[in-house]
């Protein structure tokens, strides 16, 4: 739900583990393989590649060659996107050569780039971590990525780093190759359209979900929150949460100012670096925007932390 910082050092990371297919350690081109039960089924060099593209883009604005597609932007996407829609019969490719950047894909070692994107749960719904994990000294990926525009449709964009969104296995099920308007998260933000509220139904039996409701405030963009909370089933999911909604509201009443001053004083410079370490311990959840990526459900528990003034 918040917007993923994509460094220059991740795209160059990204690029350079693409282009590995066709060149060696020292920078000497290689040729680019699939072999398939000990049988070679294609080998070409990345200037074919290249040359593929360009006949296949030709009546495109801009000359573009494989570099250019690993590291385009969204805007550039979706503008190309746009050109390939218009002129299918132009730019498809037939089976071998999608092959060719599936398999690209397929070599991808998906754990490494989410590493370097650094965070740990699911951007499109921040419910589900998408940790990696070590086995057998190997670094191993949690997380799917979900090409924001489908591969199948979209061969050209299967290694396009801004097309590659790391996501829970639920979200990348639910959107699939659904061409719904949704938040992406490497140019916006979720959170910045849309808060969440706390619904008070019962005030006499705080302590019984049934008492209180999760509901959604969309400050901008109406109709794009809508679909975004309509394809990843948002509304539904976050109702199984009342858990959490109950536990902060109960904390609210437990930790009012004079305690939380008093907690941090004592324990500031041993426990607490700073005070909102004592508010994670608090809330179990992340407080500041920036680090909404860090632990699931953080938004849900940062907006209604504030309504109770938490």
């Amino acid at each position: 739900m918040i917007k993923i910082n994509l460094s220059t050092t991740t795209v160059e990371n990204f690029k350079k583990q693409i282009l590995s297919n066709f060149f060696d350690t020292k920078d000497k081109p290689k040729l680019y393989k699939k072999v398939e039960k000990k049988k070679e089924k294609w080998a070409i060099n990345i200037q074919d590649i290249n040359s593929i593209i360009k006949k296949k883009l030709k009546g495109y604005s801009e000359e573009i060659d494989l570099k250019e597609l690993i590291t385009m932007d969204v805007k550039e996407l979706s503008k190309l996107k746009s050109y390939i829609d218009d002129h299918k019969a132009v730019t498809s490719l037939n089976t071998t050569e999608k092959d060719y950047f599936y398999t690209l894909y397929t070599r991808l070692k998906k754990a490494t780039y989410i590493q370097d994107l650094d965070i740990t749960v699911c951007p499109y719904c921040n419910r589900n971590y998408i940790q990696n994990f070590t086995r057998k000294n190997s670094l191993e990926a949690t997380a799917q990525l979900d090409h924001f525009f489908d591969k199948k449709t979209y061969p050209y964009f299967a290694v396009s780093i801004y097309n590659l969104v790391p996501s829970c296995q639920t979200c990348n099920q639910r959107k699939s190759t659904k061409q719904n308007e949704i938040y992406h998260p490497f140019v916006e933000s979720l959170s910045d359209d849309l808060k969440f509220q706390l619904i008070v139904k019962d005030y006499e039996f705080l302590y019984n979900e049934n008492s209180i409701d999760i509901e959604k405030k969309v400050l901008n963009n109406h109709n794009k929150v809508e679909s975004h909370i309509e394809t990843f089933n948002i509304d539904n999911l976050y109702k199984n949460h009342k858990d959490i909604i109950l536990e902060l509201i109960q904390k609210a009443e437990i930790y009012n100012d004079s305690y939380i001053d008093e907690l941090f004083n004592h324990y500031e410079g041993t426990l607490f670096k700073n005070r909102e370490d004592l508010m994670r311990l608090i809330t179990c959840g992340y407080i500041t925007d920036e680090e909404i990526n860090k632990r699931p459900l953080s938004k849900l528990i940062k907006d209604i932390s504030e309504e109770l003034e938490l």
